[in-house]
């Protein structure tokens, strides 16, 4: 449900004068040979450790067969292109590649079938098509400013949430053990009612960020999406 209020936090955030620079006006849908279903992610999580960053590609054929073969890349100006594996050859339609950190800028997203397969139709079934030139614009990385790790709030308060915004995504959402999860505009800062903030000793909150696509020269629903996001635990007395 919280994809589908994407363009709705995004307008409402247009209305309310946010910032000009946002992820948003920097997505391009791209073109390509639309015979091809794609369905992209870039999925990142914030911890102590790192931020290792999960790309998903899943290619189908406009029947839902998976198409096998495929060169699939995803670009950012830190990472260059990077080639994606797909899981099991000749069978799965599913390309993957996880990179070691979550960058600032934009991402791209190409996708070459010259021919690829489609072994549920038969064999030797094949299909020729491309995806080129789609953009998507990076939020970049955030961290959450309060509540700070370890350090107590005040129970049945209300909680003021703070985080960074690098570039302005689509929209935001919070999560804690005892609320949400709420789709907000990325201004920042959302407000946890006092209702919703009892006593624990071990609160966790969880803050996402979301930009997406929709890549032009693929089939219906074919989208390019990035989720970034950072969690927080602390105690609440």
């Amino acid at each position: 449900m919280l994809w589908r209020c994407f363009a709705v936090a995004a307008i409402v955030l247009a209305a309310c004068g946010g910032k000009t620079d946002t992820a948003v006006s920097h997505n391009n849908g791209g073109t390509g040979s639309l015979n091809l279903s794609v369905k992209a992610d870039v999925d990142a999580v914030f911890s102590s450790t790192g931020s290792p960053t999960d790309l998903i590609v899943k290619i189908q054929d406009g029947q839902g067969n998976k198409v096998t073969g495929a060169t699939v890349t995803v670009s950012n100006l830190t990472w260059g292109s990077v080639t994606l594996t797909e899981t099991t050859p000749g069978a799965s339609g599913d390309y993957r590649k996880t990179q070691p950190s979550f960058p600032s800028g934009d991402f791209g997203l190409s996708v070459s079938c010259n021919p690829c397969n489609v072994p549920a139709i038969s064999t030797t079934a094949t299909i020729t098509g491309n995806i080129q030139g789609v953009v998507l614009g990076g939020p970049g990385p955030h961290t959450i400013n309060y509540p700070r790790a370890g350090v107590a709030v005040p129970v049945s308060q209300t909680v003021a949430v703070s985080w960074t915004t690098p570039t302005q995504a689509a929209s935001a959402s919070i999560t804690t053990n005892n609320f949400g999860p709420v789709l907000a505009a990325d201004t920042g800062t959302y407000t946890i009612p006092g209702a919703n903030n009892p006593a624990s000793t071990n609160q966790t909150l969880n803050v996402q960020r979301y930009n997406e696509v929709a890549v032009a020269g693929g089939l219906f629903g074919s989208r390019l999406r990035v989720t970034v996001e950072a969690n927080v635990s602390y105690p609440v007395q």
